[in-house]
């Protein structure tokens, strides 16, 4: 074995002062931080965020929010249960609140007691379920703000100032691990439709090359013949490419041979008995 170590990599900055303060949040962030792009689904990662999140701030519930970047709508929603979430959808579908309008005005965090709400359903609704207090904490990537966590709190005293400033480096670690992962899965959807592109038109430039070389013709003739092959036995022209290739291919194939074996009229037959 060499006598080589491999020294750990060094902790980023913010996790020093998150490890002293809050070591579960800590470790937390650092699981997301370390966790391969390829690895992650941008939904289930925030739903087993607001799970986490909910146990380690003794929270009475947390819901995540994700907005669709060219309209700002709400395009995925979940939560820590489902009255968080019942909740978070009725905010964000009234547009009302003080700390939604907030991070969408480049702050990074807001409080806000809803049962003080203007809107008379919204306060009703959140003393109902147990939930009079909430806060948001926006959660942003290299393009902005793209989703946020809505915090719920039992009391007025259950959301503090202080968690919110030991939430700001984790939630730049999610947004961060969001975003990237969103970009990663867009990435690979537009590999698998160009590679599907890419099969689908395999056996027509076969097919396009094999015509040229037989009838001495450009490219574009010899696309204009399968076309018009297509057309006339309604079929796809991909279709009628790959049943020429398929064709050829077969054509060109050598017949193994035999190996010496003896036709049926030379096999041995037995006496026939007397």
């Amino acid at each position: 074995m060499s006598a080589r170590q491999t020294s750990a990599s060094p902790e980023p900055a913010w996790h020093t002062g998150l490890e002293q303060d809050r070591p579960g949040l800590a470790e937390l962030a650092l699981d997301i931080a370390r966790t391969s792009v390829a690895e992650l689904d941008a939904e289930e990662l925030l739903r087993r965020t607001c799970i986490d999140l909910t146990e380690l701030g003794g929270l009475a519930g947390c819901a995540g929010v994700l907005f669709a970047s060219s309209t700002g709508s709400v395009r995925a929603l979940v939560a820590s249960h489902p009255a968080a979430g019942q909740l978070t959808r009725l905010l964000q579908q009234l547009g009302e609140g003080i700390g939604s309008a907030a991070i969408w005005s480049g702050r990074d965090t807001a409080i806000e007691d809803l049962t003080t709400s203007a809107r008379v359903d919204l306060a009703e609704a959140a003393g109902r379920v147990g939930l009079p207090v909430t806060a948001a904490v926006a959660l942003r990537g290299s393009g902005g703000l793209i989703g946020c966590l809505q915090l719920f709190g039992s009391g007025p005293h259950a959301l503090t100032e202080r968690l919110l400033a030991d939430l700001a480096p984790f939630a730049e670690v999610l947004g961060t691990a969001l975003d990237n992962a969103e970009a990663y899965q867009h990435s690979a959807g537009l590999v698998a439709h160009l590679t599907a592109a890419l099969d689908d038109q395999r056996p027509i430039e076969q097919a396009k090359g094999m015509l040229t070389e037989r009838h001495q013709i450009d490219l574009d003739a010899a696309y204009r013949m399968l076309r018009e092959q297509a057309r006339r036995r309604n079929m796809t022209v991909h279709a009628v490419a790959a049943e020429q290739v398929a064709a050829s291919y077969k054509a060109a194939t050598p017949v193994p041979e035999q190996g010496g074996a003896t036709h049926p009229e030379q096999t041995d037959a037995p006496a026939p008995r007397r």
